[in-house]
């Protein structure tokens, strides 16, 4: 039997944590390849000029090491791969989903207000738009 691949998108907030909590109770370590990944995100302005510095990036992708170090701890006994990208995240998270021949996405629901929401959500997007099998963990 292959091993099931997954992807699980985090951000680092403590919801977000919540999909490893799902993993671990649904899926068996001997069967999975999981992919923890963190999208450090492209700020633009109105001209679309990326505005990110060196010094944001580096503080970005600090941080994205922090949170999938911390992630790969509480999957201990699990194949796990950590991957930093950069670039918007829904479409970040899709793209990968794609280039990686995932067979399982699992993220979070959104934790999006007010007026955020009438845009939706990145969980939203890859939903509507992923060609690969996502779990939403409310």
């Amino acid at each position: 039997m292959t091993n099931l691949k997954i992807l699980v998108p985090l951000d680092g907030s403590e919801k977000s944590m919540d999909s490893l909590v799902w993993l671990k109770r649904y899926l068996k370590k001997e069967n999975t390849d999981v992919t923890l990944l963190y999208v450090a995100q492209m700020i633009y302005t109105n001209q679309l000029e990326n505005i990110n510095t060196n010094s944001e990036r580096s503080i970005m992708y600090n941080n994205g090491e922090r949170i999938l170090k911390d992630a790969s701890k509480v999957l201990d006994g699990y194949e796990v791969n950590e991957a930093i990208i950069h670039g918007s995240v829904a479409d970040s998270i899709l793209q990968e989903a794609v280039d990686g021949s995932y067979d399982l996405i699992i993220m979070t629901k959104s934790s999006v207000k007010g007026f955020s929401r009438i845009f939706g959500s990145v969980t939203t997007k890859v939903v509507r738009d992923c060609e690969v099998a996502v779990v939403v963990v409310p």
